[in-house]
């Protein structure tokens, strides 16, 4: 008989490192859906990682502060690779606005 693991029991894995906004699997629900011993989880949540890592570079250099917003990386019920945006007020307000003016920006030139 195979071992099926839990989110609760499997979420050692990836923890949350103190600052309120959740980096591990408590972002999805982890009693959510059943972990399968079949699914490849670590392949998806690696290429999730280095997706979340080039985010985030974004996410400084357009100013923003990671104790306030950041990309986590996570997987589905599939073993798919998920970058989640995490962002406490009001940086989830500052990120909109900045999208906001790229967009406008974009627009003006044409592209």
């Amino acid at each position: 008989m195979k071992r099926y693991r839990t989110g609760t029991e499997a979420a050692h894995v990836m923890r949350d490192d103190g600052d309120g906004l959740m980096g591990g699997l408590n972002d999805v629900g982890p009693d959510a859906w059943v972990w399968s011993a079949d699914v490849d989880y670590l392949s998806g949540w690696r290429q999730a990682r280095e997706a979340a890592d080039k985010l985030n570079g974004a996410l400084r250099a357009a100013g923003l502060d990671s104790s306030t917003v950041r990309a986590v990386p996570n997987v589905d019920a599939d073993g798919r690779g998920v970058v989640r945006l995490t962002a406490a007020l009001p940086a989830a307000d500052e990120l909109a606005d900045l999208l906001r003016q790229r967009g406008t920006d974009s627009r003006r030139r044409g592209v």
